[in-house]
């Protein structure tokens, strides 16, 4: 059976995974009602203003931030709110046929979407573009929104393949953190998080084929600096995912492994100028909640914040790590608890294959500095979501940060991957033709397992 292996042609990675996450992709698309992913509506609203031309939001007084959309556009509640909030509850078939028969009116109104409108409209450009094409045919709305998660799933997928394909270091792992059910549940929704998750794997790609040998000229560290930008634009806190290109030990290249930094700071101070103040507003009406008065408690208990970090992770880190892996729905869905414990393995799996090149070759192995620095700038962008969402969302000198949700370290975690050794060969994982295939099958069928399980969770839930 072995010689079998080894005579069949080698199998891409790439080419693996797009099987695999195409079919988890329509799983998520075609059994998850509309509205039922976090924020789905207000996402859609700033596509929707996006594709109206509208780059920049506006603010009505200090509680509403959103713009100016065809006036039937769906409330919450329209897109089939009750769901979410009854897990008891099926997909209510004669709401979503009278919601099905609801078409682009001319005419607009006012409609608040404070979570979104401040978001840059560079990774929502394939949803804005086919929700053009949607409002210029007069299509049905929710027939648009479908649209909306098949362009947003293919972009995602295009993205994340494309990074597997190019990556020289820890391509396994880059598979397993693409094919997550709670990537692939975003990827097809019309959040703009899985196209910015599969940004986030060709970034990371692309920067682990830079070596001693190959450390890139002025133009390849100003493409990466765009895509930096791109991502802190979308998600500040990945500012500081641009620091990992500095660690590298790359000759006659100082100055130019700045680049990325570089670019994300500026990004930020633009888009901040440009939208950012203009449009934001304090995201909740809860007594106590205060974006100033958040900042101010941090500035006079700066000793408290470690405590702070500390009983955060004791009281959430369970189930943050539950719901970056998946927590499906409106984060009401939680998977076989086999489930977890398949994913823990795969990640183990996925980390200690990616170590191998490092154990036969110590010239694969990446520099201390490099592993220091690419670990120092994850904790700081993680760091830096548990910040803003303690001042956004959580009660002033509340004892532990509130509202943190796995999926938001999603666009972190490819990053990870520049601290490990170099494969061997391009496009293949293992040192051998044997051991390729033979982890190639058993990817195969943890993938398998991942659609599988995703789909019924998914189907059992809503049909």
């Amino acid at each position: 059976m072995f010689a079998r292996l080894k005579t069949l042609p080698l199998v891409s990675p790439a080419i693996l995974y797009l099987f695999f996450a195409a079919l988890m992709g329509m799983a998520c698309i075609l059994l998850t009602p509309p509205g039922q992913v976090p924020d789905e509506r207000n996402h859609f609203a700033r596509i929707t203003q996006i594709s109206q031309g509208g780059i920049v939001g506006f603010k009505k007084g200090t509680r509403e931030a959103g713009g100016y959309l065809a006036e039937n556009f769906p409330s919450e509640l329209e897109l089939l709110g009750d769901l979410h909030s009854n897990t008891a509850m099926k997909m209510p078939m004669t709401e979503f046929l009278a919601l099905s028969e609801r078409r682009w009116a001319d005419q607009r109104s006012w409609f608040s979407f404070p979570n979104t409108v401040i978001y840059a409209p560079v990774t929502y450009l394939p949803a804005a573009f086919v929700t053009w094409i949607g409002r210029h045919a007069h299509f049905r709305i929710i027939d648009t929104l479908y649209l909306v998660r098949l362009a947003n799933m293919a972009s995602m997928l295009a993205l994340c393949a494309l990074g597997i394909a190019l990556a020289r270091r820890g391509t396994l792992l880059l598979i397993v953190l693409s094919s997550l059910p709670m990537a692939l549940a975003l990827g097809g929704s019309c959040s703009q998080d899985g196209v910015l998750i599969g940004l986030s794997v060709l970034t990371a790609a692309l920067i682990t084929r830079f070596d001693r040998d190959n450390p890139g000229g002025i133009r390849a560290w100003v493409g990466i600096g765009i895509l930096f930008g791109i991502l802190t634009i979308s998600k500040p806190p990945l500012l500081l995912c641009s620091l990992v290109p500095l660690g590298l030990s790359l000759p006659n290249a100082r100055l130019v492994r700045g680049i990325p930094f570089a670019c994300s700071v500026a990004a930020f101070e633009i888009w901040n100028r440009l939208a950012l103040k203009p449009t934001k507003i304090e995201f909740t009406d809860r007594t106590g909640v205060s974006d100033s008065g958040q900042i101010a408690w941090i500035l006079s208990h700066p000793f408290d914040l470690p405590r702070l970090a500390v009983r955060s992770l004791r009281s959430n880190l369970g189930h943050t790590i539950h719901e970056f892996f998946g927590v499906l729905g409106w984060l009401d869905i939680v998977l076989p608890h086999g489930y977890y414990r398949l994913i823990y393995l795969a990640v183990v799996l996925a980390v200690a294959v990616s170590l191998l090149p490092g154990l036969r070759e110590r010239a694969a192995l990446q520099s201390l500095t490099s592993v220091s620095v690419t670990i120092l700038a994850m904790l700081l962008a993680v760091g830096a979501v548990y910040f803003s969402i303690y001042v956004i969302w959580t009660p002033v000198g509340a004892p532990v940060v509130d509202g943190i949700q796995g999926r938001y370290f999603l666009p972190i975690a490819p990053f990870l991957v520049v601290a490990f050794p170099r494969a061997a060969r391009a496009g293949q994982i293992g040192a051998s033709r044997l051991m390729h295939q033979g982890i190639m099958a058993v990817t195969a069928l943890f993938l398998a397992a991942d659609t599988l399980a995703l789909t019924c969770v998914l189907a059992a839930r809503y049909w």
